[in-house]
């Protein structure tokens, strides 16, 4: 059996991947992910092992930065154009929920993972519950801080599902622990923007929250600039090599970490039943927990990164 070899191209501001897998008519489903991060990345190791075990042909594409709208609609024709006969997709916007009804109507089982659109999800969604990981990180905030302080809640930018609920859920969090939110402001993945908007009310902020691993990494950086690092308490989200170390060194203080592999690998086999059985019954709606990291536990995320993600 001949193999074709994994490929991966720039096309049009999109990455571009083909995953190994034998050379034969297997059925195809196409997956969409919103960027091109570390976090993206271990999706697609858990969507690759859920398409081995299922024996199906994955199409992995989707844009090289968040936010990547009509990036993402190209893709999806692509991905049509291959023959995917299910799709999964991360909606970076809500252009995308009008193709997704049509695709819908035209009979291909389309699943949204890691965020929805706020409305119905069309199968269902395979995601982190945002809101309580959010929320979780406000309470370890106030923990850290005694219950007394002033906070930066640092937001990633408007109309994407997931980082807005994170940061919903830190603000109601944080203020339910006695915490003030002295600055609330959109810095994307911006460090001169982390700068401007901390301004002269640093010296006031005692903590930060950042809700993915690009907004983390932006506020990672400009606190390292203004030689801050670590003389604020930053709780960030997701689990990148850079923020690892950043926690390692005491630069941070905590990461909000999802499952990644998991998300990916329960959405392909979500699809895979919706290609097989069709389009009954209703939505599925999968909450995966994040988990709190520290300096104290850092050892446990290595060896869940180890095992790999475990079967619905």
């Amino acid at each position: 059996m001949s193999i074709r070899p994994r490929c991966c191209h720039l096309l049009k501001g999109l990455a571009l991947c083909c995953l190994a897998l034998p050379v034969y008519a297997a059925e195809c489903l196409g997956v969409v992910p919103a960027g091109d991060t570390a976090f993206w990345r271990q999706v697609e190791i858990g969507a690759q092992q859920a398409a081995r075990e299922l024996d199906v042909r994955l199409y992995l594409r989707g844009p090289l930065r968040e936010g990547g709208v009509d990036a993402q609609l190209q893709v999806i024709e692509l991905l049509l154009g291959q023959g995917c006969k299910a799709l999964v997709i991360a909606p970076a916007g809500e252009a995308i929920a009008p193709r997704v009804r049509q695709l819908q109507a035209g009979g291909i089982p389309t699943l949204y993972m890691d965020r929805s659109l706020g409305e119905q999800a069309p199968l269902g969604l395979v995601a982190t519950d945002n809101f309580a990981a959010g929320y979780l990180a406000g309470e370890h905030m106030a923990l850290l801080l005694q219950g007394r302080g002033q906070v930066a809640l640092l937001r990633l930018q408007q109309d994407v599902h997931s980082t807005s609920e994170r940061e919903r859920g830190f603000r109601q969090g944080a203020e339910a622990g006695g915490l003030q939110v002295l600055v609330d402001r959109y810095v994307g993945d911006d460090s001169q923007l982390v700068v401007e908007a901390l301004g002269e009310q640093l010296e006031q902020l005692d903590g930060l929250f950042t809700p993915n691993s690009t907004s983390s990494r932006a506020a990672l950086a400009a606190m390292r600039r203004l030689r801050k690092a670590g003389q604020r308490v930053h709780i960030g989200f997701d689990g990148d090599e850079v923020l690892l170390e950043a926690l390692r060194l005491g630069d941070m203080h905590a990461l909000l970490v999802q499952q990644p592999r998991v998300i990916g690998y329960q959405s392909v086999v979500l699809a895979h039943q919706a290609m097989q059985a069709g389009m009954t019954g209703p939505p599925v709606h999968t909450l995966l927990p994040a988990r709190l990291i520290t300096r104290a536990n850092m050892l446990d995320l290595y060896e869940t990164l180890r095992d790999g993600p475990q079967a619905p």
